[in-house]
Parts: C-alpha cells; sequence; structure tokens
C-alpha cells in the first residue's frame, strides 16, 4: 500500500461514500415517490445497493491487508479481488431487478408525469456521485485497492444512471410519459455493464490472468538490458489483491559461478521491483542453458563423479592431493573441472604426463565428456 495513504484513511473514504450513499437513496427515493417517477425510484434503489457493497469493500480491504502468515504466505490480497467480484455481481443483480421493474411500468402503461422534484433529485445525484468517484478513485489508485477501485466505478455509474434518469424525466414532463420508464431501462442497462466489467476484472485475477502483452513486452524488454543477463524467457504474471507477482527463468554465461548467477537474479528481481508499479516480488530462475524447447536430462550428479574421480587421481605417481573439482553442464553434455596439487620436484615433461593421463582416465568414465585439468599452486 501507498505510505503517503494509511489503513484508516482508506477507511475513512469507504465510510464517506457510505454515508453519502445514504443520503442519496433517501434523496432518490423521495423524489421518485413525490416526483412520481419510476427511473428515479430505479436509481434509489441502486444507491441502497451501493450501500451493500460499502459494506462489501470495507470488509475484504480490512482482510486484505491482514499481513502473511503461516497458512497465508502471500498474503490475503485475493480477499480483496473477492469483494471486487461481489460487487460486480451485485450491481448486475441490482441491474437486473431495475429492468424488471421497469418493465411492469412499461407493460402497465403508465402515463404517470414525473414532476419538478424527480429532476432536482437526479441532478443533486450526478454532481455527489461523480464527485465520489474522483474522491474514491484516487484512494484506489494511491492504495492499489482493487476492491475500492471498483467501489469507485460504481460511484461513476450512479452518475450515469442517474444522468439517464434526468434526460427520461425531462422528456416525460415535455410530454412524453414512455420516456420516464424508458430510461429506467436505459439505467439498469448501464448498472448492469459496470458490473459485469467489474466481475470479470474480479474473475480474471482470480484465475491468474496474466498482464497485458504490452507490459509483458516492457518487462521482457528490461530484463534482458540488465548486465549479466543473455537472454530470459518463461515470463509469468499474476496479480493477487492488486499487487503483481512474477516469475522469469534468466539465462546467463555457462561459465558463471554460482554466486554469480545469484547476484545476477538479484539484479532482475531488485530492478523488475523498482521499475514497475506495485510489483511484490519476482521469483528468478537461472539457467546456464536455453531450456526453453526442451528438457536436459543429467544421469549423474558431482558427489558421484567425485566418488568415481578419488581413486583415480590417487592410483596415479606425481599427484598429491585432489582440491577441487566442479561440474558444469551445458547442451546434454557433462565437463569436469578438476583441480589438483602435484608432487614437489617434478619437471614439465612429468607434469605434461601426469595431466595427459589423469585427463585421459576420467575422461573414459560414464556420463564424462570433456576433462579440464588445473595445476592447484596454493
Amino acid at each position: 500500500m501507498d505510505k503517503n495513504l494509511t489503513s484508516r484513511e482508506v477507511t475513512k473514504v469507504i465510510l464517506v461514500g457510505a454515508a453519502w450513499n445514504l443520503f442519496l437513496a433517501v434523496i432518490k427515493i423521495a423524489g421518485g415517490i413525490f416526483g412520481k417517477s419510476a427511473a428515479m425510484m430505479a436509481d434509489g434503489v441502486h444507491s441502497l445497493s451501493d450501500l451493500l457493497t460499502d459494506g462489501v469493500v470495507l470488509f475484504t480491504y480490512r482482510i486484505g491487508q491482514m499481513p502473511a502468515d503461516e497458512n497465508h504466505p502471500y498474503g490475503h490480497g485475493r480477499a480483496e479481488t473477492i469483494g471486487a467480484t461481489l460487487i460486480g455481481s451485485i450491481i448486475i443483480l441490482a441491474g437486473l431487478g431495475l429492468v424488471f421493474e421497469a418493465w411492469q411500468t412499461i407493460s402497465q402503461g403508465s402515463e404517470n408525469v414525473p414532476e419538478v422534484w424527480a429532476m432536482a433529485a437526479a441532478a443533486v445525484s450526478i454532481l455527489i456521485n461523480e464527485g465520489l468517484f474522483h474522491y474514491t478513485r484516487s484512494a484506489g489508485e494511491k492504495s492499489h485497492s482493487p476492491s475500492l477501485m471498483a467501489n469507485a466505478w460504481h460511484h461513476r455509474s450512479d452518475a450515469f444512471s442517474s444522468i439517464a434518469a434526468l434526460v427520461g424525466i425531462g422528456g416525460a414532463i415535455a410530454g412524453v410519459p414512455i420516456m420516464d420508464p424508458l430510461a429506467a431501462v436505459v439505467v439498469a442497462i448501464m448498472v448492469g455493464k459496470v458490473g459485469y466489467n467489474i466481475a470479470f476484472s474480479g474473475l480474471s485475477d482470480l484465475m491468474d490472468t496474466g498482464l497485458s502483452e504490452k507490459i509483458t513486452r516492457e518487462i521482457e524488454s528490461s530484463i534482458d538490458n540488465i548486465p549479466g543477463v543473455v537472454r530470459s524467457h518463461n515470463l509469468r504474471t499474476r496479480k493477487i489483491g492488486g499487487e503483481i507477482m512474477m516469475d522469469v527463468h534468466i539465462l546467463v554465461d555457462r561459465q558463471a559461478s554460482v554466486t554469480e548467477g545469484h547476484t545476477v537474479a538479484e539484479s532482475v528481481r531488485r530492478q523488475l521491483i523498482k521499475s514497475f508499479d506495485n510489483v511484490r516480488d519476482v521469483l528468478v530462475h537461472v539457467d546456464t542453458e536455453d531450456d526453453a524447447d526442451f528438457e536436459p536430462l543429467y544421469w549423474t550428479n558431482r558427489e558421484e563423479l567425485q566418488r568415481q574421480a578419488e581413486p583415480i587421481i590417487a592410483s596415479l605417481d606425481g599427484i598429491k592431493a585432489l582440491t577441487r573439482l566442479h561440474t558444469h553442464h551445458y547442451n546434454g553434455e557433462i565437463t569436469l573441472e578438476v583441480f589438483v596439487k602435484l608432487e614437489d620436484g617434478m619437471n614439465t615433461d612429468q607434469t605434461r604426463q601426469v595431466i595427459h593421463s589423469l585427463k585421459s582416465r576420467l575422461e573414459d568414465l560414464d556420463h564424462v565428456d570433456e576433462v579440464n585439468v588445473f595445476i592447484d599452486m596454493n
């Protein structure tokens, strides 16, 4: 969460929105009753549904801010995504209910002509809801809260629906009574569309939908420009409660040491967190060969090869000790790097003969394709 926006401040934003929604519900329903407007009554019911979504936002936001624990190592951010999906579902149901009510009014052939009170309530609703939209969206962007962003767009849908209601009421007053219930239908459709967008976005995050292709390409380009990275592949992204998680494979020089590869991987992790907004963590897998199109299999390991090499080294005259043995795996082949100390007093020809004999015998081992022998002078 943004350090400049505390949990208490976000809670305040939610409660302020709820208070205004209660006020608007009263104003709209009163305007619908006294102004004889089906569209305004429908809009008032919509505002009542906002109170329920405010409760969902507050509940899921507080859960989402709980720290990670043993059972939830990635935190509780999914709660906010679930909250946003619930908000979208509630809005869709509210829209369907409004369509039903408006259809009943149309089918009954109501000739009620709304009064100016209904228009006044619609105008007040437009102004307040647009203000709430900007107020809540600002807080949602700073806190990276999906449920708060969903609630902001809910406020915007209220403003749009009130505009439709205002047009319908004005048309009915002007002598076309059918405009009022038709406006209620338009309101319902707009409400349902907003609900669908919110629910779809929430479900996409719950299904671990990745970031857009454009952002993914930017991330890949950023990784490939980091010193030590030959190229990257298998980048995967997902969102948890508004935060981004990534994992990626990077190819480094096949002669790089483990510590060097780890340093490059850590550089990638830190760079992505620094360069892209709201990245929570990055898991970097280091490859010394490009395994994007195949899975290399090596039928032995360093411990087994050292166990086989030690008797050979001990049997050769002129070698005092084995000091180190490294294995390199590349393109399905294994290269041994052997570091040995030689007996004192050996001349150049004797040294060359011992090294050649050691190299030849080690290359006869199963699964060994190449051997490099180094003299340890320490």
